[in-house]
């Protein structure tokens, strides 16, 4: 407990730092881009769990919802598709939401957030693992593993928002034989196509790290008809970006607003080289 307790704190005071760094080289006047860049922001659970990065609490994700409307930074998937495909240019600093895993939390905590602020966002699930009928777990303690069913999925895609596909199961596709990994891109992303009533086009990685993706899973997602899938790699996504490894914003439990401004604005985007070199550290087997 000791050492979860010292590996929060450090990683909080990384991503701090990090983030005012970032904040002090962006108030230097520099020449303005020409073209935009967005970021997609990655949430998974909802609840008052302390000392849990993956959970965020309902009071801070309301927040954080309201100064996104409020400065008009939201875009939606289709948005974000039609930047990639070179026909939209949306203002710079749009932002997406999207959420990964499915957990009971994001129909219970997130949904009537959503709603109220009229978020375009984005539910990645692993389609396999989705209740048939009943709901599990509570949005008081939840576990991880925890799924909504498909009645709560019609909920949401009634609301607005979009359903992905986060493979059948949650297990990363650039771990398993490419066959098996097609299987669960084309599987998951004809159940919820079939179940919802909804088109699928996008896909996120389980776990995101580069690791769990490699130029195969790029070409089975474009063959199985995806058109585009999300990394857990920080970073913002420019014209012309590979529409099969784009990065995203991991947002974490236990910041304040001023922290979420500062990713919102690009405070974060540097950590997409310690992503890099952990995946180094790894592939040499240190």
């Amino acid at each position: 407990m000791a050492d979860l307790g010292l590996r929060w704190l450090l990683k909080k005071a990384a991503r701090r730092g990090m983030a005012v760094t970032a904040s002090a080289r962006s108030a230097t006047p520099r020449r303005r881009e020409q073209h935009a860049s967005l970021r997609v922001l990655t949430y998974h659970r909802f609840g008052e769990e302390s000392h849990d990065p993956f959970c965020v609490r309902a009071a801070d994700f309301e927040q954080q919802m309201a100064l996104l409307a409020n400065e008009s930074l939201l875009v939606s998937l289709s948005d974000l598709e039609e930047f990639l495909a070179g026909a939209r240019n949306p203002p710079d600093g749009g932002i997406l939401v999207t959420i990964d895993d499915g957990c009971p939390s994001v129909r219970t905590v997130a949904l009537p957030i959503l709603r109220e602020y009229r978020i375009p966002a984005v539910a990645f699930i692993p389609a396999g693992e989705v209740a048939e009928d009943g709901r599990h777990g509570s949005s008081n303690r939840e576990h991880p593993d925890d799924r909504m069913s498909w009645t709560d999925l019609e909920e949401l895609a009634r609301a607005g928002i979009v359903i992905g596909s986060h493979a059948w199961t949650h297990h990363s596709v650039a771990r398993m034989p490419i066959e098996r990994a097609r299987e669960h891109a084309a599987r998951s992303r004809e159940a919820i196509e079939r179940r919802l009533g909804t088109r699928v086009t996008a896909f996120a990685y389980p776990f995101g790290t580069r690791a769990d993706y490699n130029t195969a899973t790029a070409a089975v997602l474009k063959e199985v008809g995806y058109a585009c899938a999300f990394t857990s790699q920080h970073g913002a996504i420019r014209p012309h970006a590979e529409p099969f490894t784009l990065p995203r914003v991991k947002v974490e439990g236990g910041e304040g607003l001023w922290m979420f401004r500062a990713l919102v604005r690009g405070g974060l985007d540097a950590w997409g080289w310690i992503d890099r070199t952990l995946w180094k550290l790894q592939a040499a087997g240190t």
